[in-house]
């Protein structure tokens, strides 16, 4: 009867702890808050990002108050959401990621949606200057009533307003033209 406590006791002391998915050597948390008095977010997926099949350029991982792999109710939904990525090259061009960033974003989003959405597309882009180095942290938060937050090894760098532009962006990840579909699979926890 002891060693039964006992050893439930330690299946319950070890399971209590922080859980993490682990994607080439990066853990993201199952559970996180962007602050101290918000919603627990869930991690929907997460997913290593490869370019030309060989660079690995990133991990990164979706955060929703309400995890779900249908991609409409992903973007149309007006909750927290967050997606979260972890550098995992040597270091970047704020340059190279503002061209990747635009060029994933209008494949997305029609002519009309680009052109009103233009002046929150050059404020986010303008956000990414300098480089980013190995093992920066890039978080993409959309906060209802305010609009998408962006920090950059945990300091924010900017907010841009409005719901709009938050699903055109989540769009470059789950919409119809990701950024691959293994990506988007996988951060949509299609395995």
């Amino acid at each position: 009867m002891r060693s039964s406590f006992i050893y439930l006791l330690v299946l319950l002391l070890v399971s209590s702890g922080s859980q993490a998915r682990t994607i080439s050597d990066i853990d993201l948390a199952e559970e996180i808050r962007m602050d101290a008095g918000g919603p627990a977010l869930n991690l929907n997926g997460a997913a290593l990002r490869r370019t030309h099949m060989i660079i690995r350029t990133y991990v990164g991982g979706l955060y929703l108050e309400n995890p779900t792999s249908n991609e409409t109710r992903i973007i149309e939904s007006d909750q927290h959401k967050r997606m979260l990525f972890h550098v995992l090259l040597k270091r970047v061009t704020a340059r190279k990621i503002a061209r990747a960033l635009r060029e994933a974003l209008v494949v997305n989003i029609t002519r009309e949606e680009q052109a009103r959405l233009e002046p929150q597309i050059k404020q986010f882009l303008s956000i990414f200057k300098g480089k980013l180095h190995k093992n920066d942290e890039v978080s993409i938060d959309y906060i209802p009533g305010l609009g998408t937050k962006v920090s950059i090894a945990g300091v924010e760098k900017g907010v841009i307003p409005g719901k709009r532009f938050s699903d055109a962006l989540l769009s470059m990840w789950v919409g119809n033209e990701p950024v691959s579909d293994s990506f988007k699979n996988n951060i949509l926890g299609i395995y």
